[in-house]
């Protein structure tokens, strides 16, 4: 079953027996905003209709984003997008973007800690049962060398993200909005950070 199979994430949870809470866990670290990134996101949204389709969504919202938060962290991390994850069935599939740890070999995928998925037609429900499919699929590669996954679904204006801890799936209580920028790069910054952590440290 690809990740796209699943609906919700009762449909995860039950089979593979995943405890499923919400709480806050997410502690913001302020990441300066780009300038330049917020003057051509101020652009984007005046000019164009990003929401016109889920490939504007990708392209125009969450990829640049990634990106933004992505860049302090590049000498640890790699950052993929729309390529295949998993190694075995029902876990495998295409997320749309997930963070590996940067391998000694170059731009080889590696352990994944982070995977993001875009809540299409705005359905979050759905699109977590994508996530933690994928992130057990993470998990797994990873044979629990990393035990916590963190995961991210967005709709491109409102996103929210999650933990994987063992057998324990935990939702972040509070979302975050693109129309914050300090805020959502703050929450992104902190998950950006452990997956930093767990790269030097498997690399150790």
């Amino acid at each position: 079953m690809a990740f796209g199979s699943y609906k919700s994430i009762g449909e995860v949870a039950l089979p593979f027996q995943i405890a499923v809470g919400v709480e806050s866990f997410v502690q913001p670290v302020p990441l300066p905003v780009n300038e330049q990134f917020r003057a051509r996101l101020t652009i984007t949204l005046r000019n164009m209709d990003v929401h016109m389709s889920e490939a504007s969504v990708c392209e125009f919202l969450i990829a640049p984003v990634l990106w933004e938060i992505w860049q302090p962290h590049s000498d640890a991390l790699l950052l993929w997008s729309h390529v295949p994850l998993g190694a075995e069935e029902p876990l495998i599939g295409v997320p749309d973007y997930y963070f590996s740890r940067r391998s000694p070999l170059g731009l080889v995928r590696d352990q994944p800690y982070v995977l993001v998925v875009q809540a299409k037609q705005d359905d979050f429900e759905e699109g977590w049962g994508q996530c933690l499919a994928a992130m057990l699929a993470a998990q797994r590669l990873n044979d629990r060398a990393s035990r916590i996954i963190h995961g991210c679904v967005s709709n491109g204006s409102y996103w929210e993200f999650a933990r994987l801890d063992c057998q324990e799936f935990t939702r972040e209580e509070q979302g975050f909005v693109l129309s914050d920028l300090p805020g959502l790069f703050a929450a992104w910054n902190y998950i950006i950070a452990q997956a930093r952590e767990q790269a030097l440290a498997s690399a150790a």
